[in-house]
């Protein structure tokens, strides 16, 4: 059975998911529109490019975007989730209750904590779903340190590990049944180069 390579076709729609609440890496997809709650939190100085401080007067990070309940910061190391009502008010603007240092650590300790369940997760016979978590793509088959192999039962496909995440229902890719169909259709008439 021939394996297709759709390396670079299922890893772009994949950002559109965070590996963690607390941590995500920089490459995350777009933020989504604000919304009515988002609207209203401007008036208290949660805009996006917003400076937020800590407690001390300290520089924590840039607001990169606002959806509520929740807003995302950016350290410049990490960016993070967090919910608007950690936010507090100062005389310089938004106030977070954690210094960027402290919350850098604790970014990088949910990144590496979520890429090790992920990691533990990709094994032989586990399923994987498309983007609605409830679409079964097909069964992870081999797996080596970078990649893993898709079964389907019509077509074996390699993917990276990065191009999954582990959802509720297990492991999920960044792409509707649909959207993979027609990216192994067309790997397979490009002969998966």
């Amino acid at each position: 059975m021939k394996i297709n390579g759709l390396l670079l076709a299922v890893s772009a729609p994949f950002s559109m998911f965070a590996t963690a609440a607390m941590a995500q890496d920089a490459a995350t997809a777009p933020a989504p529109a604000p919304t009515a709650d988002a609207a209203a939190s401007t008036s208290a100085g949660v805009t996006v490019g917003a400076m937020v401080y800590d407690a001390a007067g300290a520089e924590v990070g840039t607001i990169k975007s606002v959806a509520a309940p929740n807003f995302v910061i950016d350290t410049g190391t990490h960016s993070a989730t967090m919910a608007l009502t950690s936010l507090g008010t100062g005389p310089k603007g938004p106030v977070l209750g954690l210094t960027k240092a402290q919350l850098d650590a604790a970014a990088e300790k949910a990144s590496t904590e979520a890429a090790a369940a992920l990691s533990a997760a990709i094994v032989a016979g586990a399923p994987v779903y498309a983007s609605d978590g409830t679409t079964a793509l097909g069964k992870v088959g081999e797996v080596t340190e970078a990649d893993f192999i898709l079964d389907t039962g019509k077509a074996r496909v390699k993917l990276p590990k990065t191009s999954v995440a582990k959802g509720s229902t297990g492991l999920m890719i960044g792409m509707t049944a649909e959207q993979f169909a027609g990216a192994a259709k067309s790997a397979a008439k490009s002969g998966g180069k």
